[in-house]
């Protein structure tokens, strides 16, 4: 997912979310890709919602785990506790950042669904935290 002029900008990382949010579950009825496809869309989707919300606000993350990405967010906005701990949940699901642990599961299709209706609230945030 490029964008014209490639920039690393607030913009760039805000349009990325929205790309990969739609890749995650295109409008047909059925999605042919298998759950651990769709997460790590969804996951690329996050990362780059809070990616643009951190670069309106001139911040970066130490890392791109789902706890740092908050943990980051958490020192330029304020996220409901509720929505972040359903989206942080899902974490797990992939521990493929650290050397000593490496875990990759397969997600539910009700796991899926659950964090790709998290994300589009999530998208409607980090829109609205880039419009200020």
């Amino acid at each position: 997912m490029t964008t014209e002029n490639n920039s690393l900008t607030w913009e760039f990382w805000l349009k990325e979310g929205d790309q990969y949010l739609k890749a995650s579950k295109p409008d047909a009825k059925s999605n042919r890709f298998g759950t651990q496809i769709v997460y790590n869309l969804l996951s690329m989707s996050l990362e780059k919602y809070i990616m643009a919300i951190l670069d309106f606000n001139k911040s970066l993350p130490e890392n791109h785990t789902y706890t740092d990405l908050f943990n980051a967010l958490d020192t330029v906005i304020s996220i409901d506790s509720g929505l972040k701990n359903r989206i942080l949940q899902y974490e797990s699901i992939q521990s493929i950042c650290s050397v000593d642990k490496f875990e990759i599961n397969d997600p539910t299709e009700e796991q899926i669904n659950d964090l790709k209706q998290a994300l589009l609230e999530f998208k409607g945030i980090a829109h609205q935290a880039c419009a200020a």
